[in-house]
């Protein structure tokens, strides 16, 4: 969610008792930030959240195992509504010009190449009798939707790419390769959209229906 950028203070802190409690902040370092503004986190105590204040955005970071299922999406997006609302009745009830859920999704595979990806996804799959080994894939879809009275076009974004990672089989690193799929849903980028409290909660309702629409898109038989 987008924002006027919001400094550590440990008053603000406070006023998100409830919401954030055992939470610790950190301040990150980042010496390419504008002097305006200050990038810090909250972090829970499991380290599997992160209230992110990134400048003139706040990302809610959530790390969920398990097989991806419309549970686990309505659980985050009503935890976003609740952050936000908090942080939104905080400081004066601020707008947003712009929301975002964008999920990550590891694709568990058995080792070798998930058939989608060709079959469903790719259309060159050889090329000089060489198999296509990795790729990257973006494809985006605009969708009007009704936020507060109001038709709004939101983007449906999905980006495939493959991701190395090292894996210690008997005391041996292994590089392994995991195919990802980064999704995105958020609103256009469009001077005239203000989200209030309302329609930021509007938004994260029908949030987690969109992303399992798209996602049953690629994935559903």
């Amino acid at each position: 969610m987008f924002y006027t950028p919001l400094h550590y203070t440990r008053e603000f802190v406070n006023s998100l008792a409830g919401v954030v409690e055992g939470y610790l902040p950190v301040l990150v370092r980042d010496p390419n930030a504008l002097p305006m503004f200050q990038i810090w986190q909250l972090e829970s105590p499991d380290h599997k959240e992160v209230i992110a204040f990134n400048g003139d955005k706040i990302d809610i970071l959530k790390q969920i195992e398990g097989e991806m299922d419309d549970n686990g999406i309505v659980t985050f997006t009503e935890r976003c509504k609740t952050v936000f609302g908090r942080i939104m009745e905080t400081t004066g009830n601020i707008v947003s010009p712009r929301i975002a859920l964008a999920p990550s999704v590891v694709i568990a595979n058995n080792g070798t190449r998930p058939d989608f990806l060709y079959n469903r996804l790719f259309a060159c799959r050889e090329f000089k009798n060489a198999l296509l080994d990795t790729s990257s894939l973006s494809q985006v879809y605009r969708v009007v939707k009704s936020i507060g009275g109001k038709d709004i076009k939101i983007n449906h974004v999905a980006n495939f790419h493959v991701d190395s990672q090292i894996v210690n089989i008997g005391a041996v690193n292994n590089i392994k390769e995991r195919y990802i799929c980064d999704f995105d849903i958020n609103t256009m980028a469009d001077p005239d959209y203000k989200f209030g409290k309302t329609e930021m909660e509007e938004f994260f309702s029908m949030s987690s229906g969109c992303f399992t629409d798209f996602y049953n898109y690629y994935f559903s038989e």
